[in-house]
């Protein structure tokens, strides 16, 4: 079966500049594909094109085209500083995004900016050297050897498929994919069932969350002061306003990390228990969010990402996961999401 681990990274000053570099390129070469096939699809609609001509590019295509013409220009030499596996792979995810757009099921692609940091390298292993995991160590295609900042957590034992680095608010992050056997887990008591509790952020309960409410003002009054902040024509007003952002980025950060930490143990304490099979809470969030009020709420709880990790862990330990809208086992347990 396959398993994600994703963990932090601490690269070298060198490490760093060059997945930077290749991330600003995957960037480029996501935009700049979104860009030709706009620009192709406004000629067709004017009919500038012949009808041998495709009005849409695919990433092969497009690829072809940065290999064979774009990269032999002096001005875009810089583009073979990245991966060509990396470079395949995002101009792939953009194609994807295109094919989801024309069935209706998204919305039209948009452009992606530095300040998403929403950009990954794809390394796939070609070699039977990439993505050794060792205890303190991996060895990442084109980076070598990489320390973690966590020991041990990555499984070393275990068949690496492919992995991605990403880049968020300054700190590195790794993700790799692996393949593990289904744990032998033994059930040793009957189901359980699992009612859901949606709280106000606005009136959180500071007793149970300290942390995390002390988190929330400090972000409420980083918000306020980047509010202050203007667009100054000066370097300084520039680069205050910046660094301001950046703190905001952090602590959101901060917060996030806080709300998954709490839901990774609420979930450990569950499969403590070891329940044969365990039914959950189904909650109409669609009906609830039709409600403003209700969809602000709703909008920044954790509803859907705590049922996913139950998915995943009941996956894991091979136990069947049940939805019901009214629970009536004798044994429930009140989650309470923040």
């Amino acid at each position: 079966m396959k398993y994600a681990y994703k963990t932090e990274i601490k690269p070298t000053d060198e490490q760093a500049r060059k997945i930077r570099r290749s991330i600003g390129i995957c960037r480029w070469l996501y935009n700049e594909y979104l860009e030709t096939n706009k620009r192709l699809y406004r000629m067709y609609r004017r009919g500038l094109l012949d009808s041998n001509q495709p009005y849409f590019m695919t990433a092969n295509d497009f690829d072809k085209y940065v290999n064979n013409k774009l990269k032999t220009k002096p001005k875009y030499a810089w583009i073979n500083k990245c991966a060509s596996k990396a470079r395949k792979k995002i101009l792939m995810n953009a194609e994807s995004a295109f094919r989801s757009f024309f069935a209706g099921n998204t919305a039209f692609p948009s452009f992606k900016k530095k300040t998403d940091e929403d950009i990954k390298l794809y390394f796939p292993k070609n070699n039977p050297t990439d993505w050794l995991i060792e205890r303190h160590r991996i060895k990442i295609p084109t980076l070598k050897f990489v320390r973690l900042k966590e020991y041990g957590y990555l499984p070393s034992d275990a068949k690496v498929i492919n992995g991605t680095v990403s880049q968020k608010v300054g700190r590195f992050y790794v993700s790799v994919t692996v393949e593990q056997p289904i744990s032998n887990y033994k059930p040793c008591c009957g189901g359980i069932g699992i009612a859901v509790k949606i709280n106000s952020l606005d009136k959180l309960d500071e007793e149970k969350f300290p942390q995390l409410a002390v988190l929330q003002k400090r972000l409420q009054q980083a918000h306020q002061k980047l509010s202050r902040k203007y667009n100054a024509d000066n370097i300084s007003g520039y680069c205050n306003k910046e660094k301001q952002r950046l703190k905001v980025k952090k602590l959101q950060q901060k917060i996030e990390f806080s709300k998954k930490d709490y839901l990774d143990k609420c979930v450990a304490e569950i499969m403590k228990q070891q329940p044969q099979y365990i039914t959950i809470e189904n909650l109409d969030i669609k009906s609830m969010a039709l409600d403003k009020d209700m969809k602000k709420i709703t909008a920044k709880q954790k509803y859907y990402d705590f049922k996913n990790r139950m998915l995943l862990k009941c996956a894991k330990y091979d136990i069947e996961l049940k939805q019901a809208d009214k629970l009536d086992e004798a044994k429930i347990i009140f989650i309470e999401l923040i």
